[in-house]
C-alpha cells in the first residue's frame, strides 16, 4: 500500500510574541494610550476596565476581553472606585479572521479561561522579564526553560482564540452540552468562593452548599482549575487584600480582620507566603510602580 502524506490546514498561527503581561492596578492607574502594528489582547480579570479603542470608550467588566487590531489607538484607566488586574498580551498573526473577534467586548467563556492561566504559568517558566513590568520592550529568554515552554505559549494562544473564534461565528455541539454544564458549575462555585473572602468556609462547608461529594468538587476543580477548591479559595482572599492595599482605604489590620484572619501577623504570613512580599512591601511596589 502507498501511502499518502496530509499536509495539515493551519487556520491560525501566532508568528510572534511581543509581550506578555499581568497587571495588578491602582485604583486611579491611567495609561497614556499608543498604536502599533500587531494585535493586543486586553483581559479584565478583576474589577472593572474603561478602555479606549480608536474613537470610541467602553467598559470591560471583569471575565470580558478586548482584541484591539494593529494601528488602532488604545489606552486604559481604572474606574477611580476600584483597583483592577488585567491580562494583557500582544502578538503578531496574519490570520483575518481575528477581524471576526477584534472591536467589541467578549465574554471570555469559562472553558477558554484555563488557556489564558497556562500561558501565564508557560511565560513564568520560559521568560525572566517580570508580568508585571510596564516597560517591556523585549521578552528575556531564561537560560534553562522546560522543554517546548516557548511553544506551549504559542498553542495555547492559538487554541483560545480558535475557541474564541468558534464561539463566536458556530453553534456549539450537543457533545459539548455536558461539558458546558461542568463549567457553568465549576464558574458557578468560584463566584462564590470569590463573593465569599470575607467569610470562613470549609471544604465541608462548600460541599454541603452545592450538594456535591467531596471526590467530585475535588476532581471538579483539579481539572478545571488545576488547584484544589480552598487553594482556590486562599488564592482569592490575597488577591481581595491586595485589592484592598491598592485602593488605599484601609490599613494591614483592618484588611485582616475583614478577611478573617486571626491576627495582621497570620495575614502577613500568608500574604509573603503566596505572594514573596510582606503587605508592606506590596504596597511600596505599587506606588513605585508607574
Amino acid at each position: 500500500m502507498e501511502y499518502i502524506k496530509t499536509a495539515l490546514n493551519k487556520a491560525l498561527e501566532i508568528r510572534e510574541i511581543i509581550s506578555i503581561h499581568y497587571f495588578e492596578y491602582a485604583k486611579d492607574f491611567a495609561y497614556s494610550g499608543e498604536f502599533h502594528d500587531f494585535w493586543e489582547l486586553v483581559y479584565a480579570d478583576k474589577e472593572e476596565l474603561v478602555i479606549t479603542a480608536g474613537a470610541h470608550e467602553l467598559i470591560l467588566t471583569a471575565g470580558q476581553l478586548y482584541l484591539h487590531r494593529p494601528m488602532e489607538f488604545h489606552n486604559l484607566r481604572c474606574n477611580g472606585e476600584k483597583a483592577a488586574n488585567s491580562f494583557i498580551i500582544s502578538f503578531s498573526s496574519p490570520c483575518q479572521q481575528l477581524l471576526s473577534i477584534a472591536g467589541k467586548a467578549i465574554r471570555c467563556p469559562q472553558k477558554c479561561k484555563k488557556f489564558l492561566a497556562m500561558i501565564i504559568n508557560e511565560t513564568k517558566t520560559a521568560f525572566s522579564t517580570p508580568l508585571g513590568e510596564p516597560h517591556t520592550a523585549q521578552l528575556i529568554r531564561r537560560e534553562e526553560q522546560p522543554f517546548g515552554a516557548e511553544q506551549m505559549i504559542q498553542i495555547h494562544l492559538e487554541e483560545f482564540l480558535i475557541r474564541l473564534i468558534r464561539e463566536r461565528g458556530e453553534e456549539q455541539a450537543d457533545t459539548e452540552a455536558f461539558d458546558d454544564e461542568i463549567n457553568s458549575k465549576l464558574a458557578e462555585i468560584c463566584k462564590y468562593l470569590e463573593q465569599n473572602v470575607e467569610n470562613k468556609i470549609t471544604f465541608n462547608d462548600l460541599c454541603h452548599h452545592f450538594s456535591m461529594s467531596e471526590s467530585s468538587l475535588k476532581k471538579m476543580f483539579r481539572e478545571g482549575i488545576g488547584s484544589g477548591a480552598m487553594d482556590y479559595y486562599n488564592r482569592c482572599k490575597i488577591d481581595r487584600a491586595k485589592q484592598m492595599i491598592r485602593e488605599n482605604d484601609k490599613n494591614f489590620t483592618e484588611i485582616a480582620d475583614r478577611l478573617g484572619y486571626n491576627s495582621v501577623q497570620y495575614f502577613s504570613r500568608h500574604f509573603k507566603q503566596s505572594t514573596g512580599m510582606t503587605p508592606t512591601q506590596y504596597a511600596a511596589s505599587i506606588e513605585n510602580m508607574y
